[in-house]
């Protein structure tokens, strides 16, 4: 990438940071259609529908992640982006952590992994993206 004029849609770090904001919009929608459905797809069924509530929570908490995501990738702020999906790790090894304490599937299990792990490459992507701004660039 040129110093003077990084092309971000180049970057794996950008189109990581849009897949997991997208991903994001995407958990919203699937419990907007059915928070005991996506219950099960995270890998902790509810045991009542009276858990459903506590699956909006989750969703509003991920809209806003994903909103903020957004903000960030619009306005270039690349190195506080990396800096968000570093911290982010903490959600899907969480998820890990609480599928398996459960006896969820190998699936569900990797899928989380496979989460955390796309965080870190976006960290790093990221920080390098941000590196090659001109310094006026940098914020």
């Amino acid at each position: 990438m040129n110093r003077q004029n990084p092309l971000p849609w180049r970057s794996v770090g950008f189109w990581l940071a849009v897949a997991l904001a997208l991903s994001q919009f995407g958990n919203v929608l699937r419990v907007a259609f059915g928070a005991q459905d996506y219950s099960v797809y995270m890998g902790l069924p509810l045991s009542a529908a009276d858990g459903e509530p506590w699956v909006v929570v989750y969703a509003l908490r991920a809209l806003f992640l994903g909103c903020f995501a957004g903000y960030l990738l619009i306005t270039r702020r690349y190195r506080v982006l990396g800096a968000m999906a570093l911290i982010a790790v903490v959600m899907p090894l969480g998820d890990f952590y609480l599928v398996w304490e459960a006896g969820g599937s190998a699936a569900t299990l990797a899928r989380h992994a496979l989460i955390a792990v796309a965080l870190v490459a976006a960290w790093i992507s990221l920080n390098r993206l941000d590196a090659q701004l001109p310094d006026a660039a940098r914020r």
